[in-house]
């Protein structure tokens, strides 16, 4: 019963969102509550600052190349159920064919030595937020969330979801799930920030507006993702972790105020 009655409420909150965002300026990003998010912002860039970029620099230091790319993988690995039940939510046939054929092929090593890439199978990733996306729901107002970092409505929804469809949560206790999850979130962000460290610390130096910058990233990030990294019109997709986050050379970074009537 609980938890129909958080999606519901978050089912509501997609739908207000949807609703608020219609006479926006094409490419601006709906920030309608911009002063907290980037007091949350600024916070979480204090804790990647203090904790999170040290540790990526040791952890990228000290560990070898080849280990670091075997938790890649296997991080991979873990979430590629979520990315065939989206795919299959989606209704992407294809996608959900792609995604399967890699879990198997990649399921001996647990994931860690990534056979599929080799087979011409590249990672796909698919979330709810996406699946959401490709049933036409807009995404909503703009979040930056304590520690996950940008979000906005349909993507937070769409978290929350991923969770529920994410079968590891259903095998072992409570505890055991929850310091499953806590480790694998960290080990997660440490991993990310190592293999983008110079990226990130340059978009930092090199921004006028930080907040903007990243803000702009991920929207763009996020319409790749629901077009499978295809831009309109275009084919072939985007290559490199980081460079899916990498925004236009010149992108107009919005303020996220609404369009005059």
């Amino acid at each position: 019963m609980r938890r129909v009655a958080i999606g519901s409420t978050f089912a509501l909150l997609l739908l207000a969102g949807c609703a608020s965002q219609g006479d926006l300026e094409e490419g601006a990003v709906y920030d309608p509550i911009e002063p907290a998010n980037r007091l949350v912002f600024a916070m979480n860039d204090a804790v990647d600052t203090m904790v999170l970029q040290p540790t990526a620099y040791v952890y990228k230091e000290v560990v070898p190349s080849a280990i670091r790319e075997v938790v890649r993988n296997f991080l991979d690995w873990l979430s590629s159920p979520v990315y065939i039940a989206n795919s299959a939510l989606q209704g992407d046939l294809e996608g959900l064919k792609h995604n399967a054929s890699r879990f198997i092929a990649n399921a001996p090593m647990f994931g860690m030595v990534d056979n599929a890439t080799g087979l011409g199978l590249e990672r796909r990733p698919e979330d709810f937020g996406q699946t959401l996306a490709v049933w036409g729901a807009d995404e909503g107002p703009y979040i930056v969330l304590p520690i996950l970092g940008p979000s906005n409505l349909r993507d937070t929804v769409g978290l929350v979801a991923d969770n529920f469809l994410d079968p590891v949560n259903y095998i072992g206790n409570e505890d055991e799930r929850t310091r499953y999850q806590i480790a694998r979130r960290v080990v997660g962000a440490v991993s990310f920030r190592a293999d983008n460290f110079d990226q990130i610390n340059d978009l930092k130096a090199t921004s006028v507006d930080y907040y903007a910058r990243v803000r702009t990233i991920y929207q763009q990030r996020r319409e790749a993702l629901v077009r499978n990294n295809t831009p309109p019109g275009v084919g072939g997709t985007s290559s490199g972790e980081f460079e899916e986050y990498r925004p236009a050379n010149t992108p107009i970074e919005q303020s996220g105020q609404r369009a005059a009537d």
